[in-house]
């Protein structure tokens, strides 16, 4: 699960620096899900997804550490839970961090 933390930062870093303003959000969200689905795949168990999730959160830099601590880190049993059936953006969608296509 290490390297997948690892993965993880560094995609959810590279959304950032393309990401225009008004994608941060879905960029971030998306990117975060994804990274919760594997561990849904995985059957890790939600108490243990919340915590890589906070060491996720707090590798982060600003304002998407922010971003993920007050936005995310509060959805992460909803994330887990949503990712059984949709696709990490229809999760971020139905969150309301990206728009509906």
């Amino acid at each position: 699960m290490k390297a997948t933390l690892v993965l993880a930062v560094l995609v959810c870093v590279g959304l950032t620096v393309s990401a225009q303003k008004n994608d941060f959000f879905c960029d971030a969200c998306v990117g975060f899900a994804t990274l919760i689905k594997k561990y849904v795949q995985e059957e890790v168990p939600l108490d243990e997804v919340e915590k890589d999730a906070q060491a996720i959160c707090d590798l982060l830099p600003g304002d998407l550490k922010d971003f993920c601590e007050k936005e995310l880190i509060p959805e992460v049993d909803k994330i887990y839970n949503e990712l059984n059936n949709t696709t990490p953006q229809q999760v971020c969608e139905f969150l309301e961090f990206c728009e509906t296509n």
